[in-house]
């Protein structure tokens, strides 16, 4: 019996080591993104000397350095010769579409604040303003080319899934990049989206649509979605919305949506939803503390407090979709 006990402890002293020590790992993704080492890599091979001499940074660092990230599998190595893994490829190299080195930097400003957790955590404040990343433009700009990279992933899936054949009109509230408003578009012939976003982000979707064989059916709508929806629309879509705001903010952005809507409408969110003892799962249970450092009221909702916001807007059939996506994002439903 003491053994066990002896081996329990042992085991869980190991985990939470662990966890202490994991930084290492994601610091060496987030510098190596930061200094764009993958990019300097490319296509070819190239030796720690040729890196250090693009980064100007010392030859005997950058070679510990570039090892690291081999012992990561983020890099290959053949004798003195570095090298891009096959996936690696594919989403650190800019210009392709599965590119996610904006979400990467976007991490890197997260780790400054969450440097600052136990100054939240006592004070309950944010420990920066917040602005959303609304009043620097650079940082605007990587925040919503950052959630263009998480939308490439999840889109295709959403809008393959969810069957909006029998829609004309959809209102992206809070719609960003426009990423989601392209890919429902592209899966429905029928239909027109409108993206409502802050002046300073629309400024930035105008060049992520710019390409898209759909342009010409989504509308940008320059607002607030917490004082007015304008229109009248078949379907509502929010994307990582509502764990930017708090529960009273929720409810009345919940029956904004409900008028907004058309009888028969639909209302789709997104986001990441925590099980009702809001414990699990792992990613949006430690996502609200993302919230508390970057927002006034912020945090991430059980389905349970979701659903009740939406009853007391008028929604009704209000259900789960069982669909898989990344990082334990949920998908719930309801309609006028």
């Amino acid at each position: 019996m003491t053994e066990h006990i002896k081996d329990s402890v042992s085991e869980f002293r190991e985990h939470a080591l662990e966890l202490g020590y994991s930084f290492f790992q994601s610091k060496g993704l987030l510098t190596a993104t930061r200094l764009d080492v993958f990019n300097i890599i490319g296509e070819t091979g190239i030796s720690a000397c040729d890196v250090a001499t693009k980064l100007k940074s010392n030859v005997n660092a950058t070679k510990m350095f570039l090892d690291a990230m081999v012992c990561l599998d983020l890099l290959k190595k053949d004798d003195r010769m570095y090298f891009n893994t096959e996936n690696g490829r594919e989403i650190f190299i800019k210009g392709s579409e599965r590119y996610i080195g904006d979400i990467v930097n976007l991490q890197d400003v997260m780790w400054n604040a969450w440097s600052a957790l136990g100054e939240s955590v006592i004070s309950g404040n944010p420990v920066r303003k917040p602005d959303m990343f609304q009043e620097v433009k650079d940082e605007t700009r990587n925040f919503i080319t950052a959630m263009h990279n998480t939308a490439m992933t999840v889109a295709p899936i959403l809008s393959n899934e969810i069957d909006l054949s029998r829609s004309k009109t959809l209102i992206d509230i809070g719609g960003g990049a426009g990423t989601y408003s392209v890919f429902f578009c592209k899966a429905n012939s029928n239909l027109d989206a409108t993206i409502l976003d802050l002046s300073g982000t629309l400024e930035i979707t105008k060049e992520l649509i710019f390409n898209s064989n759909v342009r010409n059916r989504i509308h940008l709508i320059e607002g607030d979605f917490n004082k007015e929806i304008k229109g009248q629309y078949d379907v509502a879509f929010l994307s990582n919305i509502i764990h930017g705001e708090g529960e009273i903010e929720n409810m009345a952005l919940m029956k904004r949506i409900y008028n907004a809507l058309n009888s028969g409408g639909k209302i789709i969110i997104q986001d990441f939803i925590l099980d009702n003892d809001k414990t699990s799962p792992p990613f949006p249970a430690l996502f609200s503390l993302n919230m508390l450092l970057f927002t006034e009221n912020g945090r991430t909702y059980s389905f349970e407090e979701i659903e009740g916001w939406l009853e007391k807007a008028g929604f009704r059939g209000i259900a789960r979709m069982n669909i898989n996506l990344p990082r334990s994002f949920s998908v719930l439903v309801g309609n006028k």
